[in-house]
């Protein structure tokens, strides 16, 4: 029976010492994740030692697991690549499988990629600062240790909530500015996922907590999906914040309707919004579509109908998060003049999806290109699809016809 693991990080957020704090808690084996954290200044350029304490503590009157990791280092001119090199070469040593070092990697990846863009820098010569310090490695190789301890890694479907990122402002190596750090924004923004302000004036998600969530193949919903033989683990943030415990959750369990696994997919919960409208132009219909998916819809369609009295006339259907629900029905009223909004509340089933980042050189100069790839629970690659507003960047950055970057990319990614 396949397992089934929901990350809770919809009030105190998501980092990466709070993850491994909270599979530690659901019982990954200590020693091995300690082993594997020791190893990594054999690797990190100008990091001499490092250490770590694993202790029992309290967030709020509920007792939870906390990391602290502690090393001796220097970490000024640490790039991107000094990060990820030292990353791929620790997990090769560890003998980990291969998914849980493509973890690892894409976690440590993820986080190098954001800050080369946000630096307009190529990642070997981006300087990260603190996304550059061995914490960054311990939590993303302490973590795939610890999920292949506990069998996370193969055959399980991870679930999380929309991540709180917190509010107010953070002081780090760029100065003062306002919380989020703009490396959890990029990460949101290259792989679409919800974000939450609030619920305190803190950082409460940090890039290492995002780069997680977007190397898990998550689904998102705001509910527990079903579940039975449950664990719950918990990691202890940093802070102890008053009326607010500052812990992650993460509950794991099995399927509890198995034959849903026979086909290979995997469920979650959709609001379906529905008005009709037959006293509006086209023109304001293609503007709702274009407003509707700025603010987050899942998918927009028209259908033609016919209305009362034998008007032509037009059904505006939309599929939105649970969350964004409300949101999207004011702008559907706001931008059509529509009197009312129907919400129909449904489960569906779906393939797995992340979004990757790969490259392909045109000429003498290489692009960035986002790549969807959808799975299903078993693991197997079912569609892949380059993002097509990069295509069309592309083509009219290269002033080449867009079906022929299609072609070269299609060609490098093997889709027949």
């Amino acid at each position: 029976m396949s397992k089934i693991a929901f990350i809770d990080c919809q009030t105190a957020g998501i980092s990466g010492d709070m993850f491994l704090g909270a599979l530690l808690d659901l019982g990954a084996n200590q020693e091995k994740v300690i082993s594997a954290i020791e190893l990594i200044p054999k690797f990190l350029r100008d990091c001499k030692g490092i250490e770590i304490n694993i202790n029992k503590t309290t967030r709020s009157g509920l007792t939870a697991t906390q990391v602290q990791v502690s090393p001796d280092e220097k970490v000024e001119n640490r790039t991107g690549k000094d990060i990820l090199d030292a990353t791929v070469n620790c997990t090769k040593e560890l003998q980990l499988s291969e998914e849980a070092r493509a973890f690892a990697v894409k976690i440590v990846k993820t986080i190098a990629e954001a800050e080369s863009i946000i630096h307009g820098e190529q990642l070997d010569h981006t300087h990260l600062h603190e996304a550059g310090s061995a914490d960054t490695l311990a939590d993303a190789i302490g973590s795939a240790v610890a999920c292949e301890d506990l069998g996370l890694m193969k055959n399980c479907q991870w679930f999380c909530t929309p991540l709180a990122v917190g509010g107010g402002r953070l002081t780090f190596s760029h100065g003062t500015m306002s919380t989020p750090p703009p490396a959890v924004l990029e990460i949101a923004k290259n792989n679409n996922f919800p974000i939450r302000g609030g619920p305190i004036e803190f950082e409460l998600t940090t890039p290492t907590g995002a780069s997680i969530v977007s190397s898990l193949g998550i689904v998102f919903t705001n509910f527990i999906p079903n579940m039975k033989n449950i664990e719950v683990g918990y990691g202890a943030g940093t802070k102890d914040f008053p009326n607010l415990p500052n812990v992650l959750r993460i509950v794991v369990g099995e399927r509890e309707t198995p034959n849903e696994q026979s086909f290979n997919l995997v469920e979650d919960s959709v609001v379906v919004l529905e008005t009709n409208v037959d006293d509006v132009s086209g023109e304001i219909i293609g503007q709702t579509i274009d407003v509707l998916f700025e603010k987050g819809a899942k998918d927009v369609s028209v259908i033609p109908v016919i209305t009362k009295k034998g008007r032509p006339g037009q059904i505006i259907k939309v599929i939105s998060n649970p969350d964004d629900a409300q949101k999207l029905a004011r702008t559907l009223i706001d931008e059509t003049g529509s009197l009312g909004v129907r919400l129909t509340s449904t489960p569906r089933l779906v393939l797995k999806r992340e979004t990757n980042i790969t490259s392909i050189t045109i000429g003498s100069k290489s692009y960035d290109l986002r790549i969807k790839v959808s799975r299903d629970t078993s693991g197997n690659i079912i569609r892949i699809k380059p993002e097509f507003e990069d295509l069309k960047k592309i083509a009219k950055e290269t002033n080449l016809p867009l079906r022929h970057i299609v072609a070269k990319v299609l060609k490098k990614l093997n889709v027949p």
